[in-house]
């Protein structure tokens, strides 16, 4: 039964039957839009972004990621959305797997791609009017891994994609970036000078995000 939907999707509280026999309800979220998540690798290593989450009410550390169109091919999908996103254009993309991003909740599934990064250009970022993004940051595979288990970057659907995308990557010698400092100082002023985030209680953007 659909208890809730908008442009982006569908929420069902579905009457199911358990393995004990015992009927009940399951939540189900269906997003109208194939998923799509993009690993970026370019000369300085990967590339993440750092976005303000309204739910945890934070700046995540994660890769671009957004859906299909209808009709369009998930590569396509993937630079569309790097550029979108991060002002970067794609030399070549391909797909290299997929992820369910939260198996208990969430029915639909997303391609994971890895794009290789043309040298930067003078394109801009274009996101949505829904997204507070900063610049990218760039860094290697081992300060990725490192800042993870600093538990810096903790973002589940990028530490999927990183997963499936280690053997490509290992393939590409992917180099670069450093430790650097913590993702607190990350965003920095220029986050904060240019991002301006929505409030808990309201999904209008009102007062800009705080560097800390």
């Amino acid at each position: 039964m659909e208890v809730f939907g908008n442009r982006f999707g569908r929420l069902y509280n579905d009457e199911v039957a358990f393995p004990s026999g015992t009927q009940g309800r399951y939540l189900r979220w269906q997003w109208n839009q194939q998923g799509v998540v993009v690993v970026p690798v370019g000369p300085a290593g990967l590339a993440l972004v750092p976005a303000y989450r309204y739910p945890i009410g934070a700046v995540s550390l994660e890769f671009p990621r957004g859906g299909c169109e209808p009709g369009e091919d998930p590569c396509a999908a993937a630079a569309r959305e790097l550029e979108e996103e991060t002002g970067l254009r794609a030399a070549s993309v391909r797909t290299i797997g997929q992820l369910h991003t939260d198996t208990g909740l969430i029915e639909t599934g997303a391609t994971v791609c890895l794009a290789v990064v043309q040298p930067a250009g003078d394109v801009r970022a274009r996101p949505e009017a829904t997204e507070s993004v900063a610049e990218p940051r760039w860094m290697s595979q081992d300060t990725l891994l490192e800042w993870v288990r600093l538990g810096w970057i903790h973002c589940a659907v990028t530490l999927a994609a990183f997963t499936v995308a280690s053997t490509a990557l290992d393939s590409l010698a992917v180099t670069g970036g450093d430790i650097g400092h913590a993702p607190s100082e990350l965003p920095g002023a220029a986050f904060a000078a240019s991002a301006r985030i929505p409030q808990h209680g309201s999904l209008t953007p009102e007062q800009p995000a705080q560097a800390s």
